[in-house]
């Protein structure tokens, strides 16, 4: 056998990342709530098997905490989900604990869903000063970390904020300005750019959440406009079952 004939750049193995975006579409409720592309795969990306059950590490803010305490009813029927959010944190730190939290615990595959906290004023894609959240370079530093450690990532896009209900004061309160709209679309932007760069499917769980005006959460998807609801994270189960569905059907040791 060639020696990379089942690396990353081989065209078994990009053929095999395209399949996982359609195999995820054909397993989730909405063709539309994902963003899948193959592009260069770096070379440390270690390809191995994997169980047909795979652990996987969710790792990320309050939303991920909330997702597996209880609020996101579905979570609890995957025993070999892991969740390793907490609440407040910005990419930084999740890159700080991303060796302890993910790596040495070996699973076979990472979701992370970072950045609400990172979105604030003042938050740019391009930060210069040396105080300013590096939110990119955060994220493509866990997707080494992951790809070299043999770890299969799923990314998504960070939800909607606010919505047009009296419960919703939450992300008023937290962040009020118009910006906010802004700086959400370009992060997701750029998650959606850099998956597609490197081969990685997404989540898309803010189209999936999206009010019609392009801005909000759908009310009944949120509990307070920063963090969605039973019925939200009854939406975005389905997604990443059909990702992790689909990475494991493709390199499941069998």
């Amino acid at each position: 056998m060639h020696p990379n004939a089942t690396g990353p750049q081989h065209p078994r193995t990009r053929s095999k990342l395209k399949r996982i975006c359609l195999l995820a579409v054909l397993n989730v409720a909405s063709a539309s709530a994902y963003g899948c592309g193959v592009a260069n795969v770096p070379t440390s990306h270690v390809q191995k098997a994997i169980p047909a059950r795979p652990s996987v590490v969710f790792i990320g803010d309050s939303i991920t905490v909330i997702w597996g305490s209880g609020q996101g009813p579905q979570f609890a029927e995957h025993p070999n989900w892991v969740d390793k959010g907490i609440s407040g944190e910005k990419s930084t730190q999740v890159l700080a604990r991303f060796q302890t939290d993910v790596i040495d615990l070996h699973p076979g595959i990472v979701h992370i869903l970072i950045g609400t906290n990172d979105v604030y004023p003042g938050w740019t894609l391009s930060p210069s000063g040396a105080n300013e959240i590096h939110s990119a370079a955060n994220v493509e530093a866990m997707v080494q970390m992951a790809q070299s450690n043999g770890i299969y990532v799923i990314l998504s896009t960070i939800p909607p904020w606010g919505c047009d209900a009296s419960h919703c004061t939450s992300a008023e309160s937290a962040d009020p300005t118009p910006g906010r709209y802004d700086r959400i679309d370009a992060w997701n932007a750029w998650i959606e750019q850099f998956a597609l760069s490197k081969g990685i499917p997404v989540a898309d769980y803010h189209s999936a959440l999206l009010a019609p005006d392009g801005e909000h959460f759908v009310p009944g998807m949120t509990i307070d406009g920063v963090h969605p609801s039973s019925a939200g994270y009854v939406v975005m189960t389905p997604m990443v079952e059909g990702l992790i569905n689909a990475i494991a059907s493709l390199y499941s040791s069998k």
